[in-house]
């Protein structure tokens, strides 16, 4: 954890060194800047005083510690090293109290650091609280761009990427050092992903290209990341950016369609990427793009890793624990990046804390695992793990320093829904949704996060699941009022005749439920029994056209579960071994992004990898990627008799 009195607003990096600098940004011209506008004419003067306002390199490092010069020492350097073991909301606490009995501009800057310490814990509410209270009216210059930034990370965790952005652009990126005007780019690329728009995220992964000239592997992992994006555009959406874009961007189009068109590295590649950097001298792509584009995709371990796998051999989680070992192992078969790591797989069926800290001692430089909460819990109450985690399940509480967690929880399903209807311009929803445990965890997801959005909740109605009264609970929903759509809880069980409910009582009206309509299969009497049904899922049961050794299709030979109920572990091992190795990288930048199996995945500032799932719908020819909810036009008056095909 940083000790810095300031704010880390955008920064998901767990070194002090770059959090440290990462909670400064503020638009001051630094002392340098005004001595140099000291000696001129009046005129010139103030031309260079605009100029430097919109250009020098600020250090706010030296601001904060001029606003906190007059806090007890003790009591700041003890919530400073609260934060440093990993206890932030207690750092949080301590500062609100010195924030009570401080006089602004440091009351300001103590709840500033109160806040940051909040969403280093979790509690993003929390910290978007402290922030709404904070008194706008006394801040310096300096605090009210970290109001902003802070303000914009907030947004980003809780899923708001329109605030994040609007919150990001009234920040003056221009007087930023180059090092964190790169983090506020990364963290822009980040949140316009979120907003379901890749090519403004690679325009913004395009001005950070502009500032890691001086980085070259850094640079390259950028560039990585900017084609990943811009494949998520498919090809008919490369097609339109060709149209719409020029210059740089264009370039970096038309590279995305090229290693689009092919499944790995190969010599033809290569010629024609040389041939199309030769017909574009002045563009920025690295000579070893295309190389590091595939390597990246398998895995890219350095040589010689050794890589330590927790996962559970018998007990309650046994039988996943073998199929996400099956996946890691099926990863690690089809890697040609050309450094294949050793994998040391120990049992963590009880107590993880032995098999991790032998492991680690052994010489592991990476550990995937633990599976179960309660192992990842062990490890989150740590202050720091000697190397990089990457745990398959998020902790209950508690965040430690080179701990990434990684979770296919059903709630992410919800939110992922819930953000999809806001990018599409609906704003309130109807529930519909079991009278279970699993019902009711998914139906405060998902209400927690339109609510989070600011969608509104017209009505919700449970049914039972064995009862059979799916009709009648569709009637009561439906007298509720008309939503914009509906959010469906079901399972493959029970969505048929829930749909069937609804599409006679509200026609048009879409509705989007989660994976769980879904088991992964072309069912033709199921698909056209659910036409127009959305849903969201992970890329890898979606494409039934695939075939590398990877898809489903090859693996369904060797390891027939993969098309059961214990298919989605499979693809979260493939992620994992693809993750392993890149985890800190993308954790010091949320704009870093990795196409996975499981979705679109990058590490937001709280260590936890963020996925953005693929939306589809339901077809008689079997469900279809859609790219974003579509809205049916209600009949006009003259036509409300007409039949509805």
């Amino acid at each position: 954890m940083p000790q810095s009195h300031a704010v880390r607003p955008l920064a998901a990096d767990h070194s002090p060194e770059v959090a440290m600098a990462a909670a400064v940004f503020a638009p001051r011209p630094n002392q340098k800047c005004q001595r140099r506008t000291s000696s001129l004419t009046p005129l010139v003067a103030l031309l260079a005083v605009l100029l430097a306002a919109s250009g020098c390199a600020i250090d706010p490092t030296r601001d904060a510690d001029r606003v906190l010069a007059a806090v007890p020492g003790e009591p700041l350097a003890r919530a400073a090293e609260l934060a440093r073991r990993g206890e932030p909301a207690a750092a949080a606490e301590l500062y609100l109290e010195l924030a009570e009995a401080a006089v602004p501009p440091a009351r300001q800057q103590l709840e500033l650091d109160a806040a940051r310490a909040l969403l280093q814990a979790g509690q993003t509410d929390e910290a978007n609280r402290v922030l709404i209270a904070i008194d706008k009216t006394a801040l310096t210059s300096v605090q009210r761009e970290l109001v902003l930034l802070l303000e914009a990370d907030v947004a980003l965790q809780r899923g708001r990427a329109e605030d994040a952005i609007a919150r990001l652009g009234r920040v003056n990126q221009r007087t930023l050092p180059a090092d964190l005007r790169a983090q506020y780019f990364s963290t822009l690329a980040a949140a316009q992903r979120l907003n379901k728009d890749p090519l403004a995220a690679a325009q913004a992964l395009d001005q950070r290209d502009r500032l890691l000239r001086d980085d070259p592997a850094a640079r390259l992992d950028n560039q990585v990341s900017l084609l990943f994006t811009l494949s998520t555009l498919g090809p008919s959406g490369l097609d339109g950016a060709a149209r719409e874009t020029s210059g740089r961007m264009r370039g970096w189009v038309e590279l995305a369609r090229l290693v689009g068109g092919f499944g790995a590295a190969s010599p033809e590649l290569d010629s024609r990427y040389a041939q199309w950097r030769g017909r574009n001298r002045m563009h920025p792509a690295e000579g070893s793009l295309v190389s590091a584009y595939f390597r990246t995709l398998a895995g890219g371990y350095p040589a010689n890793t050794e890589v330590l796998v927790l996962l559970p051999r018998g007990g309650r989680f046994g039988t996943a624990g073998n199929a996400v070992r099956d996946g890691i192992q099926a990863a690690r078969e089809a890697d040609r990046s050309g450094n294949r790591p050793n994998l040391d797989f120990r049992d963590a069926s009880g107590r993880v804390t032995g098999p991790f800290d032998r492991g680690v001692d052994g010489g592991a430089q990476l550990v995937i695992g633990p599976l179960d909460r309660e192992g990842v819990d062990s490890l989150a109450g740590r202050p720091a793990l000697r190397v990089p985690t990457l745990a398959l399940n998020r902790s209950g509480g508690g965040t430690a320093s080179n701990l990434y967690q990684f979770s296919l929880a059903p709630e992410d399903e919800a939110i992922n829904a819930a953000n999809l209807a806001w990018a599409a311009g609906l704003r309130s929803a109807a529930l519909l949704y079991p009278s279970d445990p699993w019902g009711e965890r998914m139906a405060t997801a998902y209400r927690g996060q339109w609510r989070t959005l600011g969608g509104r909740m017209l009505a919700e109605q449970s049914y039972s699941p064995t009862a059979g009264n799916h009709a009648r609970a569709v009637d009561a929903l439906l007298a509720g009022g008309t939503p914009d759509l509906v959010f469906l809880v079901a399972t493959t069980a029970e969505v048929r005749p829930l749909w069937s409910a609804l599409q006679l009582g509200l026609p048009r009206i879409p509705a989007i439920a989660t994976s769980h309509v879904y088991d992964g299969d072309i069912d033709p009497s199921r698909d056209e029994a659910l036409a127009g049904l959305y849903f969201v899922e992970i890329p890898w049961l979606l494409d039934q056209a695939r075939s590398d050794s990877l898809s489903r299709r090859a693996l369904t030979d060797r390891l027939p579960n993969v098309r059961g109920p214990l298919a989605r572990l499979y693809a979260m091992g493939i992620d994992a071994y693809r993750l392993a190795p890149r985890i800190s990288e993308m954790g010091r930048s949320p704009g870093t992004f990795f196409p996975g199996e499981t979705g679109g995945l990058n590490i937001d500032s709280l260590g936890q990898v963020r996925r953005q799932l693929v939306l589809a719908r339901f077809t008689p020819g079997g469900p279809r990627v859609q790219q974003r909810i579509e809205v049916r036009p209600a009949p006009a008056a003259a036509d409300a008799g007409d039949s509805d095909d």
